[in-house]
């Protein structure tokens, strides 16, 4: 039966492809068949002829080049950390959700752990993490950073910890030398967590709260919190597991700037 209100005469596609099968069909015919073809009412009925036989050709074939990679290259939704890995092999998770761009600030690290919620773009576990500092820290404390589950949206378990030494003049400083590397799932939320070692507290730099988008708790709407501070809880410690009691929102604390690498 042809398409409805089809004309029964196929001078393209069903011409060229009349003696070729669909387990033999190959994505190179359909495009020789298909791109001389202009966009036009007049080639209405080949158009639909055309998207008909891929359609048909894609489900016996069991694959979708064509429909979501054009053809086996690297574009349309091709995997986070398949060609991109190569040059962008590393993931900033704040990056995505800022708002609009602004000058990096410098702080001093609170007493106590701060809180930032993230989720993970692919599953593995995270080898060098890196953060950033624009002034010159001198005889000061370790960046310690911790990464933790998520329950009922909040900071849950502890599943990994790292102390990164930062003294030194600005620039980026990387460690890889994880306590626990903390292993990742695809889609999950995590915080990440950060403390001075001591009361020699070292400067980091973050950016303001505010240009980030705010996706955490919230009291009316218009005021929402990214972060949470762990302000029942001991100073310079990372807690093996976070007592919900002792949090609290805060969206007066600059933002601080970090990539991770997967190992």
């Amino acid at each position: 039966m042809p398409l409805p209100d089809a004309d029964k005469k196929s001078p393209r596609v069903y011409t060229l492809s009349q003696n070729t099968d669909l387990e033999n069909m190959a994505f190179a015919t359909m495009q020789s068949i298909g791109q001389p073809i202009n966009i036009e009412e007049l080639n209405e009925d080949e158009l639909r002829r055309l998207v008909l036989v891929n359609l048909a050709r894609l489900s016996v074939a069991g694959e979708w080049n064509g429909l979501l990679t054009a053809g086996g290259t690297s574009y349309a939704f091709t995997p986070i950390d398949a060609s991109l890995l190569t040059t962008y092999n590393r993931f900033s998770p704040w990056d995505v959700a800022r708002t609009f761009s602004d000058s990096v600030a410098n702080l001093t690290m609170e007493d106590k752990a701060v809180f930032q919620r993230f989720v993970a773009p692919k599953t593995g576990t995270i080898g060098d993490i890196t953060v950033r500092t624009g002034t010159t820290n001198t005889s000061k404390d370790d960046c310690k950073i911790a990464i933790y589950s998520s329950s009922s949206g909040l900071p849950s378990t502890r599943v990994g910890d790292i102390s990164i030494d930062v003294n030194g003049g600005s620039g980026l400083y990387t460690s890889s030398s994880w306590a626990t590397a903390p292993p990742l799932t695809a889609g999950d939320t995590y915080w990440i967590a950060w403390a001075p070692e001591g009361s020699a507290k070292p400067s980091i730099s973050g950016a303001a709260v505010a240009l980030y988008s705010e996706i955490g708790l919230t009291h009316y709407p218009g005021t929402g919190y990214t972060l949470l501070y762990n302000n029942g809880g001991t100073n310079y410690d990372f807690p093996s597991t976070v007592t919900n009691s002792e949090l609290i929102a805060n969206n007066s604390f600059t933002v601080p700037i970090w990539t991770y690498k997967y190992a």
